[in-house]
């Protein structure tokens, strides 16, 4: 591997090596592509949902037994 740049930075101008995916300059990405956090909401108001009822299953169980 040579320390010649390959390429530059599309956003800043900045020297890119051969392998580099991220600019060292400004912190751009070259190569990777960045997920979208949408699809995370419905997981998180899955997982919300689990947890309510399994709190809820466990008070009734409480009761029961409390009683």
């Amino acid at each position: 591997m040579s320390g010649h740049p390959r390429s530059l930075c599309g956003n800043c101008g900045g020297a890119l090596s051969e392998r580099q995916r991220w600019c060292l300059a400004c912190g751009a990405t070259m190569l990777t592509a960045l997920g979208s956090p949408r699809h995370w909401a419905s997981a998180g108001v899955a997982a919300t949902i689990v947890v309510i009822l399994a709190l809820v299953g466990i008070g009734y169980a409480v009761a029961l037994v409390a009683s």
